[in-house]
């Protein structure tokens, strides 16, 4: 990979954050903890504090393919934290700017890096097996992605809710 791509992808996993902390901020406050009336549906403020803890791993693992190349990952279960870390306690726009500001910290680590053979840098996952570097910026910025999608049906559903009488 080209120097290039490789400063394009950490901006993209780098500024990927802002638009779950843009929607959260303009959202209504009623909306944030909403849930709709789905099996399993998590609120606004799950999803984000899910972000916020998703990031931890993808902090440590992108410094972990750097310092410790080839080391083991440890896979966690999202629906345990979720239900256990008391997710409707935590301030959602506060969760996601601290994902933001792991987010920048990795950011400054991989442009330090971006003449070097990312090849080199990699981890284990015990079920996705050998991850790069890419792999691993890869996968976290389509996860803030794919959340988005739940912010958004979630205030879909709280504004259909809101005007029935």
């Amino acid at each position: 990979m080209e120097k290039s791509e490789k400063l394009s992808l950490i901006e993209r996993f780098q500024s990927s954050i802002a638009t779950a902390i843009d929607f959260v901020a303009s959202a209504p406050p009623d909306a944030i903890d909403f849930r709709p009336s789905l099996a399993g549906a998590w609120t606004i403020r799950d999803h984000a504090v899910h972000l916020l803890d998703a990031d931890t791993f993808a902090y440590a693992r992108l410094r972990l393919a750097v310092t410790q190349p080839g080391n083991e990952v440890l896979v966690w279960n999202e629906e345990a934290w979720q239900e256990r870390a008391r997710y409707e306690s935590a301030d959602p726009l506060a969760c996601l700017q601290a994902a933001q500001s792991l987010r920048r910290v990795v950011a400054d680590m991989a442009k330090a890096l971006a003449d070097a053979d990312w090849e080199a840098f990699h981890i284990r996952h015990p079920q996705r097996g050998r991850m790069t570097l890419v792999d691993v910026f890869k996968l976290y910025i389509d996860h803030v992605g794919f959340h988005m999608g739940y912010f958004s049906r979630n205030l879909e559903a709280y504004r259909k809710a809101a005007k029935k009488p």
